[in-house]
């Protein structure tokens, strides 16, 4: 059986530059990036890549794969812990994003996105540049309608219907009305390109919903995100294919060659030559006097990333007709300093951090609160943080503060472990019995945030009314922002959109 990569050989087709990664790598995402997206498979496995004139969907960075969520025994329990419920926990598949540049889709076609839930669209603006002249109409005829359906007449009306409104929209435009206002004569089966970002639960949650559509212009694009997910995730697939998705049966292996991705620190993904250096690596939170907090037990750990600096050039360069990677680091830093001062935020929607930390319980609720931060897993640790007494403003502390704050912290820990030991025995919950931890215990989690919601957490959380420590992990995390991506940092520093790291070691 040939696999895709040989039929693109013969075919004459590039691969794509190959990059070093600490992140972990998906073989099928990533021969998805390197091959595209095919549309089909048939019968006997050969793949169908969609028409130059057809929507087509393209992975272009991503972050997570299903190794990390599904353990390596037992996948079938894990599906029926997590998923066969009426409503499924989303938060393993949701720490899993990926990022779409999707060509040629009809206007139309591009709400579904939007209404999807956690898409962020960047889409291509008609202000910047002229729309090509390029519809629908007997483009997808074969894929829409069956061959013995007589569609010729529809497909002339349709034809001459736009080549109508393209003609008007062009008049407008010559008159000096804005091509944006000029777009809204012509037909939604206008052409159009964007940038999206999904997650991997609502990535499948796309597909359950519009598989079911009897919306016709959705057919091919959902026929290629079904093969996004059987070719990306052959376990997930294999889980959730009960006979909904209807997509060839056969194994991925076949398709995917393993010999081209043995080494899988390879990736077509772009990287962030600063962030390769943070990745797995504990970074400690500091107080002020550049101490570390609690010792090492305060710590943010980056685990990986999806896009750099350059992804919201490239999402919104396409309005400019500007390629990709061809621009020099000045200009890029001038879109991003346009951008940043407009308060554009989709194109900073589109660049992904995951994360681990180990912090107090009261510094991960001041986080989660704000409903910007994606949290995938947390648990208490066995352990407690003793903090530094302070006093209300217009106070002053009462002598042996510090030593009552201490008892009282750690007499409140080792009472909860005793009684949770106790309720253990009597078959309560683990959740149940997380109810006597005190809020000064430890505990893990795991997260992912975009830039944009990032930023909007520290303008809240470095503010001086913060409590203390959830200041001093504020910082940590803009330390990381800073060096991941420096250019976009300093567009919000110059705009005020952000507070610059204070002059202190905290931030060391």
């Amino acid at each position: 059986m040939r696999s895709i990569a040989d039929f693109l050989a013969e075919k004459g087709g590039a691969s794509a530059k190959m990059h070093e990664t600490k992140r972990s790598c998906s073989p099928g995402l990533e021969f998805l990036m390197k091959n595209g997206t095919p549309k089909a498979l048939s019968k006997d496995g050969e793949p169908c890549f969609p028409e130059a004139h057809e929507p087509m969907i393209q992975v272009i960075d991503y972050t997570g794969c299903e190794d990390c969520i599904i353990p390596a025994t037992n996948d079938n329990t894990w599906f029926e812990d997590n998923m066969s419920h009426s409503l499924p926990r989303c938060s393993d598949l949701d720490s899993i994003v990926m990022l779409f540049h999707c060509q040629k889709f009809p206007i139309a076609c591009t709400v579904p996105f939007m209404l999807n839930g956690s898409a962020g669209v960047n889409e291509f603006s008609a202000r910047y540049a002229e729309l090509p002249n390029s519809n629908i109409a007997g483009i997808t005829v074969d894929e829409i309608f069956s061959r013995s359906q007589n569609c010729d007449a529809l497909v002339n009306a349709i034809n001459s219907f736009y080549d109508d409104r393209y003609r008007d929209y062009k008049e407008l435009v010559d008159l000096g009305i804005s091509r944006e206002l000029s777009r809204g004569v012509l037909p939604t089966t206008q052409n159009t390109e964007f940038f999206t970002r999904l997650s991997l639960f609502h990535f499948i949650q796309f597909i359950q919903i519009y598989d079911r559509s009897d919306d016709v212009l959705l057919a091919p694009i959902v026929e290629q995100m079904k093969m996004i997910f059987q070719l990306g995730f052959p376990k997930l697939y294999k889980l959730f294919n009960n006979g909904v998705l209807t997509q060839s049966e056969k194994q991925v292996e076949q398709f995917v060659n393993p010999a081209s991705l043995q080494k899988m620190s390879v990736t077509c993904r772009g990287n962030s030559e600063k962030m390769e250096t943070l990745i797995g690596k504990e970074q400690f939170i500091f107080n002020e006097d550049g101490t570390r907090l609690d010792g090492d037990k305060c710590w943010v750990k980056v685990m990986n990333y999806s896009g750099t600096e350059r992804t919201p050039y490239d999402a919104v360069g396409m309005s400019f007709g500007v390629e990709k990677d061809t621009s020099s680091q000045e200009i890029v830093e001038s879109l991003l300093q346009l951008l940043v001062s407009l308060g554009h935020c989709s194109p900073f929607e589109l660049t992904t951090l995951s994360f681990e930390s180990h912090v107090p319980f009261f510094v991960f609720r001041h986080l989660i609160r704000h409903r910007s931060m994606g949290i995938h897993k947390w648990d208490f640790i066995d352990d407690v943080y003793v903090p530094t007494a302070r006093a209300e403003k217009g106070k002053t502390l009462g002598s042996g503060a510090q030593e009552c704050l201490k008892k009282c912290t750690e007499k409140a820990y080792n009472e909860a472990v005793a009684k949770v030991l106790a309720l253990k025995e009597q078959t309560y919950s683990q959740e149940m019995s997380c109810l006597l931890s005190p809020a000064s215990r430890y505990i893990s989690f795991k997260g992912k945030i975009d830039i944009h919601n990032l930023v909007h957490i520290l303008n809240l959380r470095t503010n001086p009314a913060a409590q203390y420590e959830t200041r001093m992990f504020a910082y940590a995390m803009q330390k990381i922002l800073q060096q991941w991506v420096p250019a976009i940092y300093n567009a919000f520093i110059d705009n005020k959109r952000l507070d610059p790291l204070p002059d202190c070691k905290a931030a060391a």
